[in-house]
């Protein structure tokens, strides 16, 4: 049936000739029919056989041959029914419209086939051209062909097609394509067009415009791609980097810096596997780089050993990636690097020894110096020995350290240990026989370093003890003080090797601290006794001479004094001018009485000897021209040397704030609390006294120290001035 509609109803009409012939045909068929069928039926019920005719020639051919059908078949229709006249005018006033609808409805059946059929060839033209103009390498000629296509499919004489700019002439009309407001090209058409071909023209413009920009957009794309691609092989080739293509297995391709690097020629490396250049000690490595782009396609990054054409090994730095089952492989030669590398460690590791050393030397002059700026210090035997051995073992890196003090030949006391790995150790006061074999007892006989690389086997005490103090070997350093051996600074470690060589000059690094610390404690201490003792001696020869001043001189300027007035007594009234320098000579006489009462109570004053500290500094208070506040709290007599001192240090201060200090008040405190003297004086005055130059603190400084005690002042400046002094009552 479509066939049929197909061949009937067509978008272009047939020869008139043939259509006269066919509804010639059709009208004879439809006459012979009727009277055929007249004898079996009324004839007004055939009246539709002569539309066959109408609707066939109506469809195939022109309207005109079409309505002259149509007159036909009214005609041979009332041939038909010329028997019966009364019936003829109703019949003919329907067929004769209803023929004439059929051909109009035949027409328009027509016109829209011819529309659609248009429509359809301009649909496949539209993808004719696409496949000619997007899948052609050379656009000019593509649009050459797609203005050949159209030209034969719209039926025109020449079409041209381009992306130039053409102007129009008497023979061509150019319509412009454009891409948004860019002109992009030009369509060339022959100018005298029915309208309705131009309308065709019309409706396939937009379609040329976008296909026009799509075939210059690829051929722009194309043009990149090739530049981008001959500059890729370009890189290729010229790569100082070793590059490759590989499909997970063998090599497809290589540049020359690749054969170059390696030693193989291009063919040689062509389908080989890329396993083969590897160092048989890196391929397991390798292979697990490699399996993490079957997971992760992002870049990976090794280095491994690949094997020249030659034999040497070379080092290689890769960078591969995966993609589409291919992999992509940059490597660069860092053999030099590697070796360089080397070197550096090498010198790396001679650096970190030399840092260790160096370090271990800092750490125990570190040590030595926390140890010596005690010493220097002036701090206490007893406060020394326990800082030598914690930080000689600091210092050195040894887990026991003990310091020895012999007491005979035959015994040593244990003045100071320690032990970091051990709760069990040498006590301070043990004491330790100096029998068999020890370092103690070596030292003792030479004097010099000694050590032991093992405890092991030796039977004396002491080793016996350290052994079981885990303590497997040691070195030692004698003490020497004032020319004989004082004891001895051992160091000992509980690991399996014995400490290494140069260890005993560090253990005497530290011995001599604790020589010299002894040494300054015990000159310090003869120092001292004998600055007291001088400071003693001259007291007792101040207050001789303060008792021969009194008992002697003092003593007879009071006779010669009474013995004046006793003359001037009997001296006659009228005698005055006698009488005056009589009174003039024992005025004199009692003026340097006081002169040497003052001098003696300067040298020594009779009433410290007399009552004590607290009664000569009320004393000195009653005497000072600055109103002084006692606060004194000394119940007992104190030792001769420490009142005297306190004196001093009392009256010299309060000299000072009556001379210098333009002070309004002084405050003088007191107090023994049973092992030392406190002694302190504060004015209110100007402050910025200094202790040295000319000053009179030197010398009771000096003083106090004699007596092991301390004499500090502060005074800044606008502030006033405080002197404290502290004397331990035991040192007198």
């Amino acid at each position: 049936m479509a066939r049929l509609l197909a061949f009937v109803v067509r978008p272009a009409p047939r020869p008139v000739h043939w259509g006269i012939v066919v509804a010639t045909a059709f009208i004879v068929a439809e006459i012979v029919l009727v009277h055929l069928f007249k004898r079996v039926a009324p004839e007004n019920a055939f009246g539709a056989i002569f539309l066959m005719g109408v609707l066939v020639v109506s469809a195939g051919w022109s309207m005109p041959l079409a309505v002259a059908t149509s007159l036909a078949s009214t005609l041979a229709y009332i041939y038909i029914h010329l028997e019966g006249a009364d019936s003829l005018a109703p019949a003919m006033f329907v067929f004769l419209p209803i023929a004439l609808l059929t051909n109009l409805l035949a027409g328009q059946a027509r016109s829209q086939t011819q529309e659609a059929e248009q429509r359809r060839r301009e649909a496949d033209l539209s993808a004719e051209l696409a496949r000619l103009m997007l899948g052609a390498g050379d656009l000019p000629h593509a649009l050459e062909r797609a203005g050949q296509r159209m030209a034969r499919v719209l039926d025109v004489p020449e079409v041209t097609l381009t992306t130039g700019r053409l102007e129009p002439d008497g023979d061509h009309h150019a319509i412009p394509l454009r891409s948004g407001d860019e002109r992009i090209g030009t369509l060339l058409v022959p100018a005298q067009l029915p309208l309705n071909t131009l309308r065709r023209w019309q409706r396939m413009v937009p379609a040329i415009e976008a296909l026009l920009t799509a075939a210059m957009d690829r051929e722009h794309i194309t043009a990149e791609l090739e530049t981008s691609r001959k500059e890729l092989e370009r890189f290729f080739d010229v790569a100082s980097e070793s590059l490759f293509i590989s499909d997970h297995h063998t090599l497809t391709r290589v540049n020359p810096a690749f054969t170059r690097t390696l030693g193989f020629t291009a063919t040689e490396l062509a389908q080989r596997p890329f396993m083969d250049l590897v160092h048989p000690d890196d391929r397991d490595n390798t292979r697990l780089a490699l399996e993490e782009l079957r997971t992760d396609h992002r870049e990976v990054q090794f280095e491994n050993r690949c094997i020249r054409n030659d034999g040497e090994t070379r080092w290689f730095q890769w960078s591969v990636v995966s993609d589409h089952g291919l992999l992509f492989g940059a490597g660069r030669d860092v053999t030099e690097r590697r070796r360089e590398q080397d070197r550096l460690r090498e010198a790396q590791r001679q650096i970190e020894a030399s840092h260790q050393e160096v370090s271990a030397l800092a750490t125990q002059q570190t040590a030595l110096r926390r140890v010596a700026t005690q010493v220097a210090r002036g701090a206490k035997p007893d406060e020394v020995y326990p800082l030598a051995v914690g930080e000689l073992s600091v210092g050195i890196s040894v887990s026991h350290s003990t310091l020895l003090r012999y007491e005979s030949e035959s015994t040593a006391v244990v003045v100071a240990a320690l032990d970091t790995e051990s709760v069990e150790r040498l006590q301070v006061g043990d004491k330790v026989p100096l029998e068999g074999d020890s370092l103690a007892v070596r030292i003792l006989r030479t004097g010099a370093p000694a050590r032991i690389d093992s405890y092991a086997g030796l039977d004396s005490e002491i080793a016996m003890r350290l052994r079981g103090f885990g303590v497997r070997a040691g070195v030692a350093a004698p003490i020497i003080v004032d020319g004989h051996t004082w004891g001895a600074l051992i160091a000992g470690t509980s690991g399996d090797e014995p400490l290494p060589p140069g260890t005993e000059e560090r253990v005497g690094d530290f011995a001599d601290l604790v020589s010299t610390a002894i040494f300054n404690a015990e000159s310090r201490a003869e120092i001292t006794a004998s600055r007291a003792r001088i400071v003693a001696a001259a007291d007792q020869a101040r207050r001789r001479f303060e008792r021969d001043l009194h008992d002697g001189a003092q003593q007879r300027i009071v006779s010669l004094g009474l013995e004046l007035r006793a003359v001037q007594a009997s001296v006659p009234d009228e005698n005055t001018a006698l009488q005056d320098q009589m009174s003039h000579v024992v005025d004199g006489l009692a003026g340097l009485y006081a002169d040497l009462q003052e001098l003696s109570r300067g040298i020594h004053p009779a009433i410290l000897s007399k009552g004590g500290l607290g009664p000569a500094l009320r004393t000195l208070a009653r005497r000072s021209s600055v109103p002084v506040v006692l606060d004194i709290d000394v119940g007992h007599r104190l030792p001769e040397s420490v009142e005297v001192a306190a004196y001093y240090v009392v009256a010299e201060a309060l000299t000072n704030a009556a001379k210098h200090a333009s002070a309004s008040e002084v405050a003088v405190r007191a107090a023994a609390d049973g092992d030392e003297l406190a002694v302190s004086v504060s004015d209110d005055g100007i402050g910025g006294a200094v202790s040295g130059g000319g000053s009179g603190l030197i010398g009771l400084k000096d003083r106090v120290e004699a007596l092991s005690g301390r004499l500090e002042v502060s005074s800044p400046p606008g502030a006033g001035t405080t002197l404290s002094v502290r004397i331990p009552l035991d040192a007198a």
